[in-house]
């Protein structure tokens, strides 16, 4: 729980470009590009050598993320540090910023918020699409020449290339960056945010679409286990609650294997050593294992990590920076174990029905969203998207995105 979660409320962050496309207009309706993205996204012959792909760690079984603690890489032996987060709602994550607040009691207090990765360390998804194609951890790509070569060589390539044109389609940098523009526009695609849970329906005003044991855990979320300072139950820009604030703290969770400084560990921060981003709680029920690390096997088990962990150390052991933890919002809630049953009765109704079709629990295909579930570029300037123009390649002549 980050101490600074108040019930604050964020402004979308407008790019220039999409404010001057919505007032023109014009917006991009091909989904050519998210298509092509997809594609990107179950392709697992990209790899060196052969067999992982996006998919491999973001199942669609487990609401896009990863059933193990830690996921292998292409390389036999090798293994990253962290759980794979869920995709879906990633898109909707803001851009790494350091924001002011205003804390009552507090004064001014400025806190980093956003990004993706566990740690924020990429700005926004284009920047955060890049790394695994080449981290060697995961798929161990050489570089983007090899990127490219192998593009040209996927069964999708002739898709690929009569969106790109002749000249990027033979220009391996600008290939490779249209192939990251494509895999973001598919992860901003209606099917990664539904928005079609039971809990929806009880905001949108459905009193019975929560039973009598979750709106008991709806009250300990937002009274006693503090969980709403963190994780608002209040509308985001987008028009639904994300469930999260997407601020940084260190909650001391249990070491699993080598030691982790996440967001400090590229600020440079002592103060920052073991804070990671508070994520979205949507689709929690399918997710584990938890942290990121993946060391709570559980629900049950985060749940009474948060309430007992500062009266039972030695349940949990070790963690990676004591000096950094929050030791004033958890860690002894004083939940009885019957708040603790209700609570995590409510948190299963964060799940997307989208999620529980059989296509997708038993035979892995992608989900689909609800019809009225807005389409991307209805609502485009809701999405953090800005550093692509900042790559080499943005202005290559055949760049067919906003």
């Amino acid at each position: 729980m980050n101490p600074s979660c108040q019930r604050r409320q964020r402004l979308p962050r407008f790019s220039i470009v999409g404010v001057l496309l919505l007032a023109s207009g014009v917006l991009p309706a091909s989904p050519q590009p998210a298509d092509v993205g997809r594609q990107i996204f179950l392709d697992t012959g990209l790899s060196s050598p052969a067999g992982v792909g996006c998919v491999t760690c973001h199942n669609p079984r487990t609401a896009f993320a990863d059933a193990r603690p830690v996921s292998p890489g292409a390389v036999s032996g090798r293994a990253g540090i962290r759980n794979a987060p869920s995709l879906m709602y990633s898109a909707l994550i803001p851009s790494l910023d350091y924001e002011d607040l205003l804390i009552p009691g507090e004064g001014e207090v400025a806190v980093w918020e956003g990004g993706l990765f566990h740690d924020g360390r990429a700005r926004d998804q284009f920047e955060q699409v890049q790394e695994p194609f080449f981290h060697p951890d995961e798929m161990n790509i050489a570089d983007e020449a090899t990127l490219a070569a192998r593009l040209r060589r996927s069964r999708y390539a002739t898709e690929f290339k009569s969106w790109t044109g002749e000249s990027v389609w033979k220009h391996d940098e600008q290939l490779a960056y249209h192939a990251y523009r494509a895999l973001v526009e598919f992860l901003k695609e209606p099917l990664f945010r539904p928005f079609d849970s039971r809990l929806d329906d009880y905001l949108a005003g459905r009193e019975d679409a929560l039973n009598a044991a979750e709106k008991r855990g709806l009250e300990v979320y937002r009274e006693g286990g503090k969980c709403a300072d963190c994780h608002f139950l209040e509308p985001a820009p987008w028009g639904r609650a994300i469930l999260s604030d997407f601020g940084y703290d260190n909650l001391g969770v249990p070491s699993r294997g080598r030691k982790d400084p996440g967001l400090g560990g590229h600020t440079r921060n002592p103060g920052e050593m073991g804070m990671f981003r508070a994520p979205s709680l949507r689709n929690i029920a399918l997710t584990a294992p938890y942290m990121h690390n993946g060391s709570l096997t559980s629900l049950q088990e985060v749940v009474e990590f948060y309430n007992k962990r500062d009266l039972e150390p030695q349940r949990w052991g070790r963690t990676d920076y004591p000096g950094t933890v929050n030791r004033e919002d958890l860690g002894d809630l004083g939940l009885t174990d019957q708040q603790v049953t209700d609570l995590v009765a409510f948190l299963e109704s964060f799940t997307d029905r989208s999620l529980l079709r059989d296509a997708v629990r038993n035979r892995g295909l992608l989900p689909e969203a609800p019809a009225h579930t807005p389409g991307t570029a209805s609502r485009r300037l809701h999405f953090p998207d800005w550093t692509h123009r900042l790559h080499p390649a943005h202005s290559s002549e055949r760049n067919r995105m906003p």
